[in-house]
């Protein structure tokens, strides 16, 4: 048996109205196509659905059955047709977010607030891992959207850039190393990293995508320091470098205390330093997904308040 959902609808009209003729007009077909159509559903049924009474049409004992069935499917169909409404004008649904361990931490927080305010019955779940697991769960289907440091190491997935900036060089601030700092009359301190190249350096973890920037701008400007230590985390090299423990090169966003606010250099224990366009690199971020196609429209939304907070940002010059 091969009921449509149309046809479905012709019972319980039928049903509701005891009559065909005042179905087929709530229905807006004519009264022969419904005829039509009722004697096809109880030709492929086998058995009558309704019978005449009294001018009044009445469901038999195997309409009743079908009629309380039809019911419940269609009650089904309306609940799933309000769901996908409610997700895709986002009154409900879920977003699993992947978060690369500091930038997530960095980025995400104002995302969270300016997506809560639009589309608050959104459930947002987020997962941190390391850029590498990132992609092999966005590749799995385990997070919906991942924000990343950029470029990826893998080219099957769609990335959207919402963010590009510079690096700067951390130098503890009792080192001599000071001394060579110049201005270029922009109201910014700069520093030649040949300078620095006996100096021990404070990375980011191996391999990690901060530890390969950092490398990739020796490489450009030809020196090879010492390395004192591999750190983990952000935080850590940071506070090595405010111990003398050595520099740190470190994208500039990460000296503000959120994303837009001012960096005040007596508020950092360390001096910090802008490189030459030539010894730069450029410290980028996206969303990254599966699929264009698959990209739920939480996820769209998430992006785009990605790109509306950071694609315009500027860092704001120290005071």
């Amino acid at each position: 048996m091969n009921l449509s959902i149309r046809e479905l609808e012709y019972i319980l009209t039928v049903a509701s109205e005891n009559s065909i003729t005042r179905a087929a007009q709530k229905l807006h077909i004519a009264q022969p196509s419904l005829s039509q159509a009722l004697k096809k559903v109880e030709e492929e049924i086998g058995m009558p659905l309704f019978c005449r009474i009294r001018n009044r049409m009445q469901p038999t004992q195997v309409g009743e059955l079908v009629v309380d069935s039809a019911s419940k499917v269609l009650k089904i169909v309306q609940d799933m047709e309000t769901s996908i409404l409610d997700i895709a004008q986002l009154n409900t649904g879920r977003l699993r977010i992947g978060l690369p361990y500091y930038l997530g931490s960095f980025l995400i927080p104002p995302a969270i607030r300016r997506y809560r305010e639009q589309y608050g019955d959104v459930e947002l779940q987020f997962v941190e891992a390391d850029a590498g697991e990132l992609e092999e769960m966005l590749l799995n289907g385990t997070i919906d959207l991942a924000v990343m440091p950029l470029p990826l190491e893998t080219t099957s997935l769609v990335v959207k850039p919402f963010f590009s900036g510079g690096m700067v060089l951390l130098i503890p601030r009792d080192s001599p190393l000071n001394e060579l700092a110049y201005d270029k009359g922009d109201k910014k301190r700069y520093f030649d990293l040949h300078n620095a190249q006996q100096q021990p350096f404070i990375m980011g973890r191996r391999a990690s995508w901060l530890c390969m920037a950092v490398e990739g701008i020796f490489q450009k400007v030809g020196i090879d320091p010492d390395i004192a230590l591999y750190a983990q985390n952000i935080e850590t090299i940071k506070r090595f470098v405010s111990a003398g423990g050595g520099a740190a090169i470190l994208p500039e966003l990460y000296l503000a205390r959120y994303p837009g606010g001012r960096i005040d250099a007596d508020s950092v224990p360390f001096c910090y330093y802008y490189l030459e366009p030539e010894q730069n690199a450029q410290w980028a971020a996206g969303a990254a997904y599966l699929d264009d196609a698959f990209l739920s429209f939480a996820a769209r939304r998430f992006a785009g308040v990605l790109d509306d907070l950071y694609s315009g940002f500027r860092l704001p010059e120290p005071v």
